[in-house]
């Protein structure tokens, strides 16, 4: 599969939100027409509709979303007086965003969502799930914790559905969505 990373941060103040959306949705067109293999599309949240921007990449062919690029940031270093360009991870609350749209959108477009930020745990996965997510993609766990959270995420996720009476992932996925609550 491709992920297709798309992000324009506004540099002129006369370019409109149209247009550069419309790159964006053409970029999809594009890029589906030229492979044959699965494309995903990692967006940031910054757009002026994202529901509808996704809806209309959805329609271009996109066969899955994921919610959200975190954005490297710069600061600036008032000593030596340069950008600098600081290693910034995400916070627990970070996963309110994507949570939130994977529930708008679950069973509202084709593609697979697969949300990102701010996932730390097993129980962070279970509360994506729930939303509406298809998968989860975990970064900033996996730098401050090494690869050996997986196994204790997957546990995580083992006990709760135990405790709840789950034999499947697909009764948890998207109970809590906008369509189901």
């Amino acid at each position: 599969a491709i992920e297709l990373n798309l992000y324009t941060g506004p540099e002129k103040m006369d370019s409109g939100s149209d247009n550069l959306e419309r790159q964006h949705i053409n970029t999809v067109k594009d890029v589906k027409a030229a492979v044959s293999i699965p494309v995903s599309v990692k967006l940031s949240p910054f757009y002026t509709n994202p529901l509808k921007l996704i809806s209309e990449m959805d329609k271009a062919g996109a066969d899955g979303f994921v919610l959200f690029n975190r954005l490297f940031q710069p600061d600036i270093d008032i000593q030596s007086e340069k950008h600098t360009f600081p290693y910034s991870l995400s916070h627990s609350e970070d996963m309110r965003l994507p949570m939130r749209f994977a529930g708008f959108l679950h069973g509202n477009v084709k593609a697979s969502i697969c949300t990102s930020s701010a996932i730390f745990n097993g129980e962070d996965i279970v509360k994506m799930l729930l939303a509406g997510s298809d998968c989860v993609q975990v970064v900033s766990t996996l730098y401050l914790n090494q690869i050996e959270v997986i196994g204790s995420m997957l546990a995580d996720i083992e006990k709760w559905m135990d405790s709840k009476g789950y034999t499947s992932l697909n009764g948890v996925r998207g109970k809590l969505s906008r369509n189901n609550s």
